[in-house]
């Protein structure tokens, strides 16, 4: 709803609006794995099912957990990058954006993530097993085998730390070029003034969206930031601590998974409170 509705009536830009396409598809396939693999596995609900299937699902899960974030994080990234041009360079934003080029882009990035994803399918690449959970319960655990571990858990983790970082630099920046570009802008004519409303408006709703940032009851949750410094404390502790992290297992994944989810959950509400004609 969020994403064809705005589509109908044409009053978004259409780069944001097929980035805001791509990030709500993530965002689905993501909940969609947690309902269906993540949670009932975690929790012990039908036990049985799950560690018979264990084997099929542990590589969904896997491809969850670490090449569908990265490619999040890649679409946030050029979220903010769309974001920047349009406040930074106003002029030459629409040239830059225009026609099917970015659609295109997506296309080959998802094919790109689907091939990135296709050793994980393949025999001796994970692995289920039986665990209890942070309840007591006996539960399904899936992980990596080998090398697998490295390059997916290891190699993603930091891919999304430094894509986040990037992010991050991006929207702070356009915090320097705003009063430039509404400065701009106020001289025009109405038309102008109201265009110069909605770039600040979705401007606002990417980095939320990007960020996972969202006031609730006044209190800041920053997403980005606070997994940044998650992941740099918990890999100083693997030199550190006799090579063992501070947090392993369900310790790690049950916060990580929180801070996504109230990503997961964000993303199409902020859509909602930013785009006036949605509502």
């Amino acid at each position: 709803y969020s994403c064809f509705v705005p589509a109908a009536k044409k009053d978004l830009d259409p780069s944001f609006h097929t980035l805001m396409i791509n990030t709500t598809i993530v965002n689905i396939l993501f909940a969609l794995d947690c309902c269906l693999i993540q949670e009932p596995s975690a929790h012990g609900i039908f036990f049985e099912f799950y560690d018979v299937m264990g084997p099929y699902f542990a590589k969904f899960e896997l491809i969850k957990v670490t090449v569908l974030p990265l490619f999040g994080c890649i679409v946030h990234l050029i979220l903010a990058i769309n974001r920047f041009s349009v406040i930074s360079f106003p002029l030459k934003h629409q040239k830059w954006w225009q026609g099917r080029k970015l659609f295109w882009f997506c296309v080959v990035m998802w094919i790109a993530a689907l091939c990135f994803a296709i050793p994980i399918l393949l025999p001796g690449s994970s692995a289920h097993t039986i665990g209890t959970n942070l309840f007591g319960v006996k539960c399904v655990e899936y992980m990596f085998l080998g090398n697998y571990f490295l390059i997916y858990s290891y190699g993603g983790s930091f891919g999304n730390m430094a894509l986040e970082i990037i992010c991050v630099l991006f929207y702070i920046a356009m915090l320097f070029q705003s009063r430039k570009f509404i400065k701009y802008t106020q001289s025009g004519a109405v038309e102008i003034r109201k265009m110069t409303k909605g770039v600040l408006r979705t401007t606002m709703a990417a980095c939320c969206i990007s960020m996972g940032t969202a006031v609730w009851y006044r209190v800041v949750l920053l997403r980005a930031w606070f997994l940044v410094v998650f992941m740099i404390i918990l890999y100083i502790s693997i030199w550190t601590n006799m090579g063992r992290p501070i947090l392993i297992g369900n310790l790690f994944s049950a916060p990580f998974n929180f801070l996504y989810a109230i990503n997961n959950v964000l993303t199409p509400w902020v859509m909602l409170i930013s785009f006036e004609n949605v509502r």
